[in-house]
């Protein structure tokens, strides 16, 4: 296999790095506490000692290969949280581990310090192996020659990727490829509920008229507008997420990339639809602020002052273990009656391999052993039981989140903002929050539109010329 020598002289890499310090976006799934949990400026190494085996073991040891070999089987890896130990991860750690006989340590850095660490280990000439796909990656830092190309290293010829090229094609840059997403679903954020409390409430449950193709705009609507009218303390009707899940139901990408080229559809009347219906919803007073869009707290919705809370998937396990005395049901964001037909946002995640990583092709063999763990039978259903220890699932929320996973069966929807700037994201994401949520200068869409434009387009038309 090609072996890549070690990078040193990665100044314009650490600058683009370095201005990607506050990327996050409003498609991100990350738990926004993930900010507090860990550590302080310098990243910390811990051991491959995992500490949570007693609670979730895992036993891997009829899938290991005794036969195969790698050169390095030592991988570190950058991040906020210690994958060795998330459910869905720990079975292909330990794969890698005791297949190639190596460790897989743990450089942990705070939420917000990530980036900036990351830019000065690669400037150091100390790059990790293994970092998580931010969503400034695409097309920015990649266009930006940040990661390694990995064309050399995984061959999607392998059954464990069959369906996945044009996945993959898509986020290739000037014919190379970067980033090999090995799980992908189309419900990166959801509306979570009380279904106990809107059967005593006398509310139709989401999920019903989601399986019977009768979750709409107005069916969502109708549903805050009951729990407003039927609870005495409520707050409103929703609060968390609302306003780039609604945008992709009517099929368009607010910002997306289509062969390397920008689209903007702020302008459509797919977006101006939308638009509409985020004002109406806010002038009735459905929609409840919280602490900034991306408020999460669990109390609103467990308490029964508001009826549904938008927030990344990842949420749910928390109302699992913080009040396993309630039944929460969760569904995705309702279709647009107008649309042709139910699109969602597509999610996709794997690990990427920064530039001047000492071990290029160990870190490649990791992110193709977790391809295998999410397509491979067997492992699969180890992968399962170690996801339903750690998250606490219950088997119908299991069955019905991982059927988000089979993206053949969904109309998607790629949003690309996040990914093109630092500087648009939060442009973009005050309008979202404006559209949404009345913060006491409500504006309509034109406005926000005519007001933003400038800067939009400057933005944009830099972007393509930087790539050009």
């Amino acid at each position: 296999m090609k072996k890549t020598s070690r990078l040193t002289a990665l100044s314009m890499c650490a600058a683009i790095v370095l201005c990607a310090s506050s990327c996050g976006g409003t498609n991100s799934s990350t738990p926004a506490e993930a900010a507090t949990t860990t550590a302080a400026t310098e990243a910390t190494t811990t051991s491959n000692t995992l500490d949570d085996d007693l609670k979730n073991p895992v036993d891997i040891q009829e899938f290991v290969d005794d036969e195969a070999t790698l050169e390095n089987p030592n991988l570190t890896y950058l991040g906020f949280y210690d994958m060795r130990t998330a459910g869905d991860i720990k079975p292909g750690v330990k794969l890698f581990e005791e297949t190639y006989g190596g460790k897989i340590d743990y450089l942990q850095v705070a939420w917000g310090e990530r980036i900036d660490k990351l830019q000065i280990l690669i400037a150091g000439g100390e790059s990790p192996d293994l970092v998580d796909k931010e969503d400034i990656a695409f097309p920015l830092l990649i266009s930006k020659n940040v990661y390694e190309d990995l064309t050399d290293y995984i061959d999607l010829s392998q059954p464990q990727w069959d369906g996945y090229q044009d996945l993959i094609e898509s986020y290739a840059w000037n014919g190379k490829h970067y980033y090999y997403p090995f799980t992908v679903n189309a419900l990166p954020n959801c509306l979570i509920y009380d279904k106990g409390l809107f059967q005593e409430l006398g509310i139709t449950d989401p999920k019903e008229l989601y399986e019977s193709g009768e979750w709409t705009w107005d069916t969502f609507r109708d549903s805050m507008i009951a729990f407003t009218d039927s609870k005495e303390n409520a707050l409103g009707g929703l609060y968390g997420l609302i306003s780039n899940d609604i945008f992709a139901t009517t099929g368009t990408a607010l910002i997306a990339v289509d062969n390397g080229k920008i689209v903007n559809n702020l302008s459509s009347t797919n977006i101006d639809r939308a638009a509409n219906f985020l004002m109406d919803i806010r002038k009735q007073g459905l929609t409840v602020r919280g602490e900034g869009m991306w408020s999460n707290e669990s109390a609103p919705l467990a308490t029964g002052q508001v009826a549904f809370l938008g927030v990344g998937q990842w949420k749910i396990t928390d109302f699992c273990k913080e009040y396993p005395d309630q039944e929460f049901g969760f569904v995705p964001y309702p279709r647009d009656p107008s649309a042709d037909d139910y699109y969602y946002n597509l999610s996709s995640f794997s690990y990427m391999v920064p530039k001047g990583s000492q071990n290029v092709e160990g870190a490649a063999t990791f992110i193709d052993i977790m391809r295998k763990c999410n397509t491979d039978p067997d492992l699969k259903a180890v992968v399962k039981e170690s996801i339903m220890n750690d998250k606490q699932y219950s088997e119908e929320q299991y069955e019905f989140l991982t059927s988000f996973e089979d993206i053949g069966n969904y109309k998607l929807v790629v949003n690309a903002y996040s990914g093109i700037s630092n500087d648009l994201t939060p442009v973009i994401d005050d309008m979202l929050v404006n559209i949404a949520f009345d913060s006491g200068d409500a504006k309509s869409w034109a406005q926000l539109r005519e007001e933003n434009s400038g800067i939009i387009n400057s933005i944009l038309s830099a972007f393509e010329e930087g790539t050009e």
